[in-house]
């Protein structure tokens, strides 16, 4: 799980992130909410149903994945 931590943010505008990453390459993120409980991919914490969080702008693989919105606010 080492890739996982190779990233760079650029902080588009509120609510939306361009994230470049190891695996996934760049994209752009936008929050949305939690409609049923995910784990964050960059830090394997539980989201719980309702909270908020980012989800990529794209159909690749990783469409389902989630990044919870601490993860951003700690990253700022």
């Amino acid at each position: 799980m080492a890739d996982y931590r190779i990233y760079s943010l650029k902080y588009l505008s509120e609510g939306m992130v361009a994230l470049e990453h190891i695996r996934w390459g760049r994209q752009l993120w936008s929050i949305c909410k939690i409609r049923k409980e995910r784990k964050c991919v960059m830090t394997g914490k539980l989201i719980k149903k309702g909270e908020h969080a980012y989800r990529p702008i794209t159909n690749k693989g990783n469409r389902y994945e989630r990044i919870a919105q601490a993860f951003f606010e700690a990253n700022r």
